[in-house]
């Protein structure tokens, strides 16, 4: 071990213990005075990777088992087996720690459909087809699920997380459906009109799903694939150029 790493080790133990002592008072203590520790450095070594993603993961559960209003970050930190002041550390607020499940656990999906553009060799129609189905596949997560019923059963109370969510989820999904759209127009395989199309038209049967998951799961259970492989035969119907 080298002695950068061990001064790193010494000063982020030294960090949870300080933080363990000024967060140790209780809740209300703790969410009034979080903003005076800082976050965890931008460039965490693999440890504190490691140490943040069982954070989230841990975050996920209580957030699943209790709901995002009645879970509080000392159930969080001990799921994560970690000092409450090491949790702090990490995430000075509950947002803050749905911020990073959204980041955790929803984003990579969209920087694997983004990387798989910039390599696709074949058709947009494949492309096209294997972004919705990737993004449906990530719809009917229990995570989404969770974030969804989150935002949908108190839109106001949760509007900065709706913005995020919006800003880095949505925006950054229906993007990458427009410029294959556009992609497929220039290069003679969808209509012309396809570069103006709204991507939406592709995830109708995503939100669809939500709503469905969240209001009516007991009346029986949705069949998303079939609804998504329909939804993409009945637009591509009307996409492609016909010889």
């Amino acid at each position: 071990m080298t002695d950068s790493s061990l001064i790193d080790r010494g000063v982020i133990a030294c960090q949870e213990e300080v933080a363990t002592k000024v967060f140790g008072r209780g809740t209300e203590a703790m969410e009034s005075t979080a903003n005076t520790v800082t976050n965890a450095p931008k460039e965490l070594s693999r440890s504190q990777r490691r140490r943040r993603d069982d954070i989230v993961q841990a975050a996920l559960k209580v957030f699943e088992r209790d709901g995002y209003e009645a879970a509080k970050m000392a159930d969080v930190a001990n799921e994560a087996e970690v000092a409450k002041g090491t949790l702090y550390l990490y995430f000075e607020t509950k947002a803050a720690l749905l911020e990073g499940v959204i980041q955790t656990v929803i984003l990579p999906a969209l920087e694997q459909i983004g990387a798989a553009a910039k390599t696709h060799t074949g058709s947009a129609q494949a492309l096209l087809e294997s972004q919705v189905r990737i993004m449906a596949a990530r719809q009917a997560s229990p995570e989404m699920k969770m974030l969804i019923r989150l935002m949908i059963s108190a839109p106001e109370q949760h509007r900065p997380i709706i913005q995020f969510f919006h800003e880095h989820v949505v925006q950054e999904g229906l993007d990458l459906i427009r410029s294959t759209l556009k992609s497929g127009a220039e290069s003679g395989e969808f209509r012309p009109e396809a570069a103006d199309m709204d991507p939406l038209v592709f995830v109708g049967a995503h939100v669809y799903a939500a709503v469905w998951h969240n209001l009516f799961e007991d009346e029986g259970p949705l069949d998303i694939e079939k609804l998504v492989n329909d939804n993409l035969a009945l637009v591509m119907g009307g996409l492609l150029m016909r010889l």
